[in-house]
């Protein structure tokens, strides 16, 4: 039992690791993108601001923790280490893989995609809880990036626009006025930095909960009744820390997609990336609704393109990561059942 439980929490340090790597671009890509930060820097401060949501989760995630832990099960379905493993494996193999390859993932998605997987390899359908798993991950995860194009493609233009509408009125009042120019441009730079740290927070917020709760889950399997409430602060202090170090050792590889092969971006569209972003995702997580941040945040960058940033001076990666985000479910969900059905056959 202590082999099995040491394996499951080396499994969580892997997933959240590779959360880490794969996800702090999510927050700060629009600042590398336009050419306000150098890809350390903004690794840099996204990873910090994300240690602050991932803290802060310990007073506003545990709807999250208790929904990845229990609330996509049946109430009857007795959960297991080999489960709770094969559920990692899944999720912990497509995160690091996509990191490796430069594409940005769902580690919600991933870990959903594991957990189903799991369940089916088990005891078949009737060990999901499959309205909560409809109405409280699929719908959210599918809902959420559409709003994000939508709101981009509402707000991109209104503040481009007020923005040349200030610019022309400074202008007019006085032509040689240069210094109300590079205020305006000041202000731009500092509510993007604003954004971004808003939008890493907003992630570490959301995700933190969702990898803390294998470990929670884990614990009350092996522990007497009572150890799941004590060890929600400890478990999110531990994944904080790990999803940290992940981001500061591989975040740069995403990061270069995100912020230079999506959409061409400037000061106003990276913050209304940043700021469409960091709102859907805090209104979700003290609900205990998953959306993915990758999902939120690449339908962003998609409204801001759409509405007139225009495709990327470089190759363009849009399409691979809308092929990545169709094979995160499925690939999660096979190699967690192929995991539990060789474990269970050994």
């Amino acid at each position: 039992m202590n082999e099995q439980l040491a394996g499951v929490w080396i499994l969580v340090a892997l997933l959240a690791w590779a959360n880490g790597a794969n996800d702090v671009a999510k927050g700060v890509a629009t600042l590398v993108g336009g050419r306000l930060a150098s890809a350390r820097l903004a690794v840099l401060w996204g990873t910090v601001w994300t240690a602050g949501g991932g803290i802060a989760a310990i007073l506003w995630g545990s709807k999250l923790v208790s929904a990845f832990s229990h609330g996509y099960l049946a109430p009857d379905f007795d959960v297991d280490l080999v489960f709770v493993a094969g559920s990692l494996v899944g999720a912990a193999s497509w995160v690091l893989l996509a990191s490796r390859l430069a594409l940005p993932v769902s580690t919600t998605h991933a870990l959903l995609g594991g957990l189903v997987g799991a369940a089916l390899s088990t005891g078949g359908w009737q060990t999901l809880h499959l309205a909560a798993v409809t109405n409280r991950a699929l719908v959210p995860l599918l809902i959420s990036p559409l709003l994000a194009v939508m709101l981009c493609g509402l707000l991109a233009p209104t503040v481009r626009g007020s923005v040349a509408v200030y610019t022309r009125y400074r202008s007019d009042r006085s032509p040689r006025d240069y210094q109300s120019l590079q205020e305006s441009a000041w202000l731009w730079m500092v509510l993007h930095w604003f954004s971004g740290a808003v939008t890493s927070f907003a992630r570490g917020l959301n995700d933190v909960p969702k990898i803390a709760a294998f470990l929670v889950l884990s614990l009350s399997i092996t522990s007497a009744s009572g150890a799941e409430s004590v060890m929600i602060a400890p478990s999110m202090t531990a994944v904080t820390l790990i999803m940290a170090a992940g981001g500061l050792w591989g975040g740069f590889r995403v990061l270069h997609v995100l912020a230079h092969r999506i959409t061409s971006l400037d000061a106003t569209g990276g913050f209304v990336a940043n700021a469409a972003t960091s709102a859907l995702v805090l209104m979700a997580s003290p609900l205990g609704l998953p959306v993915s941040t990758t999902h939120v945040s690449t339908g962003a960058l998609l409204g801001v393109r759409l509405s007139g940033g225009g495709k990327p001076a470089v190759a363009d990666a849009l399409m691979n990561v809308l092929w990545g985000w169709l094979i995160t479910l499925p690939f999660s969900a096979m190699v967690s059942a192929i995991t539990i059905c060789a474990v269970r056959t050994v």
